[in-house]
């Protein structure tokens, strides 16, 4: 009895200090994180804050929740609602910024936690590891801010003012190189769960992660989050493979920049949208974009009108198109698949999208799967507790 106890323990710190599991893949290939420093868990949100900001390279376990909900305490400040208001299941917006317009009916004393609006400072060479499913960061958000190779795996962050919009985003990368976000879950997030500021965020992968918008406060007022991802910066290569979005309302996700000598490009493979209220892709300008092997079920707007209006180039691959890929990326492309009621899918055949592709790195481009098993696979492999 007192072998079997030993080799438990000894069993479960081997799991624990193992840190990531698998290598970045996609636009993120290279990205090691904190490499083979020794795993350690922090004792307190003051040591994960402080680790986290430090310019060690750290493989850093969250073995529990870190909550930062009151660290800074309340503040208050002026700004509006539209449509319906906190009591009627809306969302604040903070300040003056969004607060223009006939629609908006105006608030003097709003009172929110600080904590929402100052993210966590993560450094380079960082590995952030959730552990088993007890991996939680609760009221604060982490901002990748002109760092390089940062690995955020197998966390759940959650909670960050889920009333007001401007109370903070769950995840901000900006200025910024080798980043790789996978197995994270995100849900009760007052802006947005994934944002880039306007400069760049470089080498980006994004990987079997579960976008939960079920939510009491919605800006939409029904229920389910609007601000998901918003990806703006300036020269920009995005992987976005394997994740599981639903009860979303928009920006699910919305990408490009209004730099005009930026070259972003994007590709989305074998995704899940379900149950969605509003739009997925709602693409901007001076991006190049391959949207291939994606099942979208129960969606109103699988992609935006306007999306195809842009100076931009998709190629959002439906029946009859998917050998035109073989010449330029070496291999044909995956239809997509639009089921269960939701709206049509605009195909776009622009070749152009896929030679930025291949000029980003063939090294980068993630091999495509049959739709056939997407639903179940997202369902099953992504979001916290399934690395």
């Amino acid at each position: 009895m007192r072998l079997f106890i030993f080799a438990c323990i000894a069993l479960g710190h081997r799991a624990i200090a193992t840190g990531v599991s698998g290598e970045a893949f996609g636009m993120a290939t290279g990205t090691t994180g904190g490499g083979s420093a020794t795993a350690a868990a922090p004792s307190d949100t003051a040591e994960l804050e402080s680790w986290l900001s430090d310019d060690v390279a750290r493989v850093i376990l969250i073995d529990k929740a870190f909550d930062f909900t009151d660290s800074l305490g309340t503040t208050t400040g002026s700004g509006c609602y539209q449509d319906c208001d906190v009591a009627q299941g809306g969302q604040d917006y903070i300040g003056t910024l969004s607060c223009s317009g006939s629609t908006m009916t105006a608030l003097s004393d709003i009172e929110y936690y600080a904590a929402g609006a100052s993210p966590l400072l993560v450094g380079s060479n960082k590995s952030i590891v959730g552990v088993g499913t007890e991996g939680v960061i609760k009221g604060r958000g982490l901002r990748v801010y002109g760092a390089t190779n940062v690995i955020i795996q197998n966390v759940f962050v959650t909670d960050i003012n889920p009333e007001h919009v401007w109370g903070g985003d769950a995840i901000t990368i900006q200025e910024a190189d080798k980043v790789w976000i996978d197995h994270c879950k995100f849900s009760l997030i007052g802006r947005q769960m994934i944002v880039t500021g306007y400069d760049a965020a470089g080498h980006v992968t994004i990987s079997n992660n579960e976008f939960d918008g079920n939510t009491d406060w919605s800006a939409t007022c029904n229920r389910q989050h609007y601000w998901t991802l918003l990806l703006l910066g300036a020269k920009d290569y995005c992987t976005f493979y394997g994740n599981y979005l639903h009860d979303l309302s928009g920006r699910a996700p919305h990408y490009g920049t209004t730099d005009n000598d930026a070259t972003n490009v994007f590709h989305a493979v074998n995704n899940y949208f379900e149950n969605m209220a509003g739009h997925a892709f709602d693409i901007g300008p001076n991006t190049w974009s391959l949207i291939e092997g994606n099942v979208f079920s129960n969606v109103t707007t699988p992609m935006t009108a306007d999306s195809t209006e842009q100076d931009s180039a998709i190629f959002n691959v439906l029946s009859g198109s998917t050998s035109e890929c073989a010449s330029v990326i070496g291999r044909d492309c995956v239809e997509n698949e639009v089921i269960d009621n939701s709206g049509s899918l605009t195909g776009v055949s622009d070749t152009t999208a896929l030679t930025y592709l291949a000029e980003a790195g063939t090294e980068y481009i993630m091999s495509a799967s049959s739709t056939s098993d997407v639903a179940s696979s997202a369902k099953a492999n992504a979001g916290i507790g399934k690395v």
